[in-house]
């Protein structure tokens, strides 16, 4: 391929990858396999589209600074468990064999593709059951599943938003506006401090890198201005079959 069409391709790829980002999520189904598919190998090719979706989320989300239910102090405990796990999650990736990567990776792939699949209906089920029947109570304990969290955040990552929401829900956050906080800090942190790991472990392929992230962040300017006029529906079904496709290539 010439390298002009690869960079207008992936360029492309990722602006569509940015937008869906910022609307429904499941960006990675399009970003990841796209760098697969130029040649890239798959662990570089995680830690490069964290740092691309990375950069479209940070750029183009709008912060919200209520969080009725949970205290400045609580919530920064919070960040940083979720933080360290990402370093953790970080130094996994770069430590172990590649071989073990591959072996597992189509696996977290099918688990946050039925994650996106099936959010709505999993987030419904944890607000009925848990969340309408009690407060949030902050306790040391719950920082144990947000570290666990953080070090799957930095290993992999797909649906990590998702799981914030899902995790949040369960404790018995009602407001939305702190759940979208909460994702946008957590999630923020967690590939904040892994990219960092990454840059100085040499594992981002900057050349591919630095045009996709150009285009998510575009594709995350883009999809927030759109997201009004947009047939939300419709996108999370094709995005659901193009998961679907993109998950069965890699299990097979």
């Amino acid at each position: 391929m010439n390298t002009y069409i690869e960079l207008l391709f992936l360029f492309i790829m990722a602006i569509l990858g940015g937008a869906i980002n910022v609307t429904i999520g499941g960006g990675w189904f399009l970003i990841f396999p796209s760098l697969i598919f130029r040649g890239i190998q798959p662990v570089t090719g995680t830690a490069t589209t964290t740092i691309i979706l990375w950069s479209g989320f940070l750029v183009s989300s709008k912060p919200t600074k209520k969080t009725d239910e949970i205290s400045k102090i609580n919530f920064a405990y919070m960040v940083l468990a979720c933080t360290l796990g990402g370093v953790a999650g970080a130094m996994l990736l770069i430590s172990f064999s590649h071989k073990v990567f591959e072996t597992i990776a189509p696996y977290l792939l099918l688990c946050s593709w039925i994650l996106f699949t099936f959010f709505n209906r999993i987030l419904n089920y944890f607000t009925s059951e848990f969340a309408a029947k009690k407060e949030f109570n902050y306790s040391h304990a719950k920082l144990i599943p947000l570290f666990i969290l953080g070090i799957y955040g930095g290993y992999f990552g797909a649906g990590m938003g998702m799981i914030v929401f899902i995790l949040y829900r369960f404790y018995g956050i009602k407001n939305n506006e702190t759940l979208e906080r909460s994702a946008l800090f957590l999630v923020g942190a967690n590939n904040g401090i892994a990219i960092l790991i990454f840059i100085f472990s040499g594992l981002i392929f900057w050349p591919f890198a630095l045009v996709m992230m150009a285009g998510s962040v575009l594709g995350g300017y883009l999809g927030n201005a759109l997201k009004e006029k947009m047939n939300i529906p419709m996108v999370k079904k094709n995005a659901i079959v193009i998961g679907a496709t993109v998950t069965l290539y890699f299990l097979a």
